[in-house]
């Protein structure tokens, strides 16, 4: 390094903590190959890509068979209808349940060992799925992918290696793989399940998420080691529970979640009598494709300042698309409202994720990402629950229903005035 460039960066801009000011872009003007700053913030990033991968192929094959395992149960020994939907909801029901543990025992053993145990227990419930010929076997390996509930410690993950800086964009992009993943499996499931089986769906699951693993395992560094005082206590949780800034993340999560179960749970039957159950990714894939632009802008927009005003906007279009699915019998209208509510909701879950992150210290992120995406599927069962107990009364009303259910989110913000970049943690806030 030059005097010149020592002088202009200072020792905390080396280390890539401060990029984007204006002393690295005058080193950029110097050296228009790129600095030891940037080449670091783009190295970063790959870790945070694989990261995302591994979370959104876990996604992509807990979701991609969930519309064919009713009649796939059909042919287990012991099939009853009850059993077959207990084997539809195991696996959200784990997720809920599992989420805080997962993510406190990350604050006390470190990201890598609980992530890697994590995804070690979804592929092997991938693969007892596979060679399940019962229904009790395959319940319990839905149940047992849905225990790996490692998407919190994923988000402390990505959080903790990007630094505030860069946090933002970071978790923008975990966002949208795990966004996009859920709306993909319905695309690519009936594309795939011309030329493979359901159970070979599992095994090929198994086998993706196994390889992103061993990535995982030997080239990503973790971020925290285990740390034997760093066992969050009862205290420690309540701080959390009573931020207010926290609680309306996790009600506006919960309510995006409630929004999207319900809309994955009613629009594939639109789209299958209009396109055909292997034409569904005429639909999805172009509503990613576009919906993942205005969240690159939605996030920047939100940590300027205008977080509240971002998220009411994001509920709005999630509103108007669903708008747009009162006619059910057009391929355009069902095109442009999965559009806007895919725009809406990639944007809501991204932005409240990278929020909730800012607000809590280092120390218990484990913990709080783990009662954020606990919320997150609580809203994922509660929507499928109750959208499914309505829709066979009235399809009509189901739709009114989540409008007025995104209206409350938009409430919720309004009211509840969300701040955005305020931190908690012990230190700071019990003496």
């Amino acid at each position: 390094m030059s005097l010149l460039e020592y002088l202009i960066l200072d020792k905390k801009t080396e280390q890539g903590k401060t990029f984007g000011t204006y002393k690295t872009k005058i080193v950029y003007l110097l050296h228009p190959g790129g600095t030891d700053v940037e080449k670091k913030v783009n190295n970063l990033m790959f870790p945070v890509v694989m990261l995302s991968t591994a979370l959104g192929l876990r996604q992509i094959s807990m979701t991609i068979v969930t519309p064919f395992i009713s009649t796939y149960c059909k042919d287990l020994i012991g099939y009853t209808p009850l059993l077959a939907g207990l084997a539809v909801g195991a696996f959200g029901l784990m997720q809920a349940i599992f989420q805080i543990p997962f993510g406190i025992l990350s604050d006390r053993f470190g990201n890598k060992k609980i992530m890697i145990g994590g995804l070690s227990l979804v592929v092997i419930g991938l693969i007892l799925a596979y060679f399940a010929n019962n229904i009790g076997l395959l319940i319990f390996a839905r149940a047992l992918q849905g225990s790996g509930a490692v998407i919190g410690v994923g988000y402390s993950w990505v959080a903790g290696l990007a630094g505030d800086r860069n946090r933002t964009k970071a978790m923008s992009i975990l966002g949208a793989f795990i966004s996009a993943a859920a709306a993909l499996a319905f695309a690519i499931g009936p594309l795939l399940r011309g030329i493979m089986s359901v159970n070979w769906m599992f095994m090929a699951g198994a086998i993706l998420l196994f390889a992103n693993e061993l990535y995982i395992l030997f080239f990503v560094k973790d971020t925290k080691g285990p740390e034997n005082n760093n066992i969050p206590r009862g205290g420690d949780i309540r701080i959390l529970l009573k931020n207010r800034t926290f609680v309306i993340m996790n009600l506006a999560a919960f309510i995006n979640n409630f929004i999207m179960m319900s809309v994955f749970y009613a629009v594939p039957f639109y789209i299958d009598t209009v396109t055909g159950q292997t034409g569904m990714w005429k639909i999805f894939i172009p509503a990613i494709a576009v919906a993942i632009i205005p969240m690159k802008f939605s996030t920047k927009w939100a940590d300027k300042d205008h977080l509240n005003s971002v998220l009411i906007g994001a509920f709005l279009i999630s509103c108007a698309g669903i708008l747009f699915f009162f006619e059910k019998n057009s391929y355009v209208f069902l095109l442009i409202g999965t559009t806007l509510f895919m725009c809406g909701y990639i944007s809501i879950a991204t932005i409240v994720a990278t929020d909730v992150n800012n607000i809590v210290g280092d120390r218990y992120r484990g913990t709080a990402n783990g009662i954020f995406n606990s919320f997150q599927y609580v809203g994922n069962f509660a929507g499928a629950l109750v959208t499914g107990a309505v829709w066979t009364i009235s399809q009509t009303f189901a739709w009114v229903l989540l409008v007025c259910v995104g209206v409350c989110g938009m409430l919720v913000i309004v009211f509840g005035k969300p701040q955005n970049g305020k931190n908690i943690n012990r230190e700071e806030t019990i003496r």
